[in-house]
């Protein structure tokens, strides 16, 4: 398991497994905030529709980003996160699109070269999955309800299903989350936790005052490996967008609602 390392191309930093950069068609990034084109307090890298920042800023933000993965915002398949475990395979080139419109849609997957899966981060966790011997990748939205909904396992198991894919040849990758410093809670995260995965995540979790502290990052981790995922093959970065560099990182749980949203991307070149 290795740290991901941090890339800077002109105003741009982004980051970088490197797990998956040793295969030269697989193209992914995970953003930041810095690099776009959009105002305060959306500045300047923000990919979120819903917020006062203008459109054109926002997509001009994904053409940016899309670049640095060799291709450009009309290649771009979002997610439509809402917590769910809902996975969608994307079967072709259809342009500039959010898959899964009013249902949501936290996971995406393809073998489809050209395609770029995208998916956003502000806390939760925003994992990549490459599968290296059948060329095929996914990407997925978990923050701690989509933990407890195994939408990662059941994201691999889909992969498994529609591409042949084996897990022991499979990339892993945990992109900047909220730490257990930063994610205070009340009892239903522990209860849920405790309920999906049973005794095995209790090492993770601890009570401080009122509030539980829950290590998201490990809980992800060891359902990785309980999912055939091998030790090696995974990455998990250190970095926390709430503690960390807030010139780099917006937060749920710092920022509120006021704020824009990071993004990463992955995508096999045609």
């Amino acid at each position: 398991m290795s740290e991901l390392r941090k890339q800077v191309k002109d105003d741009l930093i982004y980051y970088t497994s490197p797990q998956l950069s040793v295969y030269p068609r697989l193209r992914h990034a995970f953003f930041t905030r810095t690099g776009g084109v959009s105002a305060a307090p959306y500045d300047t890298l923000n990919f979120r529709f819903n917020s006062r920042d203008s459109r054109e800023n926002v997509m001009k933000n994904y053409d940016i980003a899309a670049h640095v993965v060799g291709s450009d915002a009309d290649h771009v398949a979002r997610t439509c996160q809402m917590h769910t475990d809902n996975i969608v395979e994307v079967t072709e080139n259809r342009g500039f699109v959010q898959m899964g419109d009013g249902d949501g849609v936290d996971a995406l997957i393809t073998n489809v070269p050209g395609v770029v899966l995208c998916g956003f981060y502000a806390d939760c966790q925003l994992i990549m999955l490459y599968d290296h011997k059948h060329k095929a990748c996914g990407i997925v939205h978990a923050g701690w309800r989509g933990i407890a909904k195994e939408i990662t396992r059941k994201t691999i198991e889909k992969m498994t299903e529609r591409y042949g894919s084996n897990p022991s040849d499979m990339i892993a990758v945990v992109g900047p989350s909220i730490c257990r410093s930063c994610f205070a809670t009340d009892n239903d995260v522990p209860e849920k936790m405790r309920e999906t995965f049973g005794d095995m995540v209790q090492e993770y979790m601890y009570k401080e005052g009122e509030k539980w502290r829950v290590d998201l990052k490990n809980i992800t981790y060891t359902m990785l490996l309980r999912a055939d995922i091998l030790p090696y093959n995974i990455d998990i970065s250190n970095l926390c967008p709430c503690c960390g560099d807030k010139t780099q990182f917006w937060s749920h749980r710092r920022d509120g609602e006021e704020r824009g949203v990071q993004a990463g991307m992955i995508t096999i070149a045609e």
